[in-house]
């Protein structure tokens, strides 16, 4: 792989943050997306916080405790031609950056190419490719060895994209979006192990994720549901797993079974 094609590579990881939060209108969206500038998201960059940690976080973890990379565990990219509505797309698109920041933390170079392949459809698609700072490359490839600085250029860029997109009136499809890479962080480390349940990091980086789902849930909920209600009944049905547990801070074998199975469902609906 060319190095500028691994620059390119990592932009749309950069947008697997921006991607989190992305949306597009909860209105229907008119043929010509408007164009974007650098000057314009920037005047657009006020009031909204970004609600939930990186998926960056959760692979990171990952490593820090030893999991091995799993093939087969994300999403097929060849799926992406299964996704037709802007609901689906928008989904999906959240999903397959979550697999590709997946891939990227493990320098998986091969699926990191099939996943930027298809976010790359995906962000196509749905005319997002503009909100990209246009200098974004050449900030990635000045910092490619200094993580600490990748780390603050994809918070600024999650963050700014979020508040950028929420001001445009699009946040219904922009949660769709980060809920399906919160989903599909969570479905990753419960399927990393036969034996989940036996390794008490692995469950503790399951219990991590409780808590943006609750967020996303409030979100969406305050939100307009007619968009979003096939995906929030799925993040409401975790979050009763979740809250069955007798204590914050710990799940049954019978609870981790129990959302991975959910897990497994929720990938296969999907994918019909």
């Amino acid at each position: 792989m060319k190095f500028r094609t691994a620059i390119r590579i990592m932009s749309f990881v950069i947008l697997g943050g921006l991607i989190l939060p992305i949306a597009f209108s909860c209105k229907e969206r008119t043929s010509k997306a408007p164009e974007l500038t650098n000057k314009s998201i920037q005047q657009d960059i006020k009031e909204y916080a970004y609600p939930v940690h990186s998926v960056f976080d959760i692979t990171n973890m990952l490593i820090q405790i030893d999991a091995s990379y799993v093939i087969g565990i994300t999403n097929n990219p060849l799926n992406v031609e299964k996704y037709f509505s802007d609901q689906s797309k928008a989904y999906n698109l959240g999903i397959y950056t979550a697999d590709l920041a997946y891939a990227t933390t493990y320098n998986e170079k091969a699926e990191v190419q099939n996943y930027f392949n298809a976010s790359e459809k995906l962000i196509t698609d749905l005319s997002l490719a503009s909100a990209l700072s246009s200098d974004l490359p050449e900030q990635i490839e000045e910092n490619i060895d200094n993580k600490e600085k990748l780390v603050e250029i994809i918070t600024k860029v999650t963050q700014d994209a979020y508040s950028y997109l929420n001001n445009q009136g699009r946040a219904e499809l922009a949660y769709l979006i980060l809920a399906g890479s919160v989903i599909e962080g969570l479905y990753l480390t419960c399927h990393l192990s036969e034996s989940t349940y036996q390794n008490p990091e692995i469950v503790k980086t399951i219990l991590y994720q409780k808590e943006p789902l609750q967020k996303l849930q409030a979100l969406m909920e305050s939100g307009n549901i007619e968009l979003t209600q096939p995906v929030l009944n799925d993040i409401k049905k975790i979050n009763a797993i979740f809250a069955e547990a007798e204590e914050p801070a710990s799940l049954t074998i019978q609870q981790v079974d129990q959302l991975t199975g959910l897990l497994s469902q929720i990938r296969e609906k999907n994918n019909q």
